[in-house]
């Protein structure tokens, strides 16, 4: 429990300048420091007017959640199984295997911040 409570308060937000202009049901990717460093790469969406990211990392064997319109307006696509994901939750729309990642976003002034 304790370490739940510490890990909440950890990381710092990545500060994503003109994350706002994402229109409604698209995506694009975002990498938040050098990925071979330990960074990450995001995959932030719009859905319902909300800003969301989640991991560009299918986790299902391997794949890669891509950028680009959203299947259905609303789920992102790991091409390589023809997975989706909601990016609101993380969970597989069409398949049975784990959620992908997501991240805290907190939108303001046309920037976002993510936390990772």
């Amino acid at each position: 429990m304790f370490g739940k409570l510490l890990s909440a308060f950890r990381g710092k937000p990545a500060l994503i300048k003109g994350a706002g202009r994402l229109e409604e049901g698209q995506s694009k990717r975002v990498e938040l420091g050098d990925t071979l460093a330990g960074g990450v790469a995001v995959i932030l969406c719009r859905v319902d007017g909300k800003l969301l990211a989640l991991d560009d990392r299918c986790p299902h064997e391997d794949g890669r959640i891509v950028p680009g319109p959203l299947a259905d307006g609303r789920y992102a696509v790991c091409p390589l199984h023809n997975y989706r994901f909601d990016p609101k939750t993380g969970a597989p729309a069409n398949a049975s295997c784990k959620k992908a990642r997501t991240y805290k976003v907190r939108e303001a002034d046309g920037d976002a911040e993510v936390w990772i």
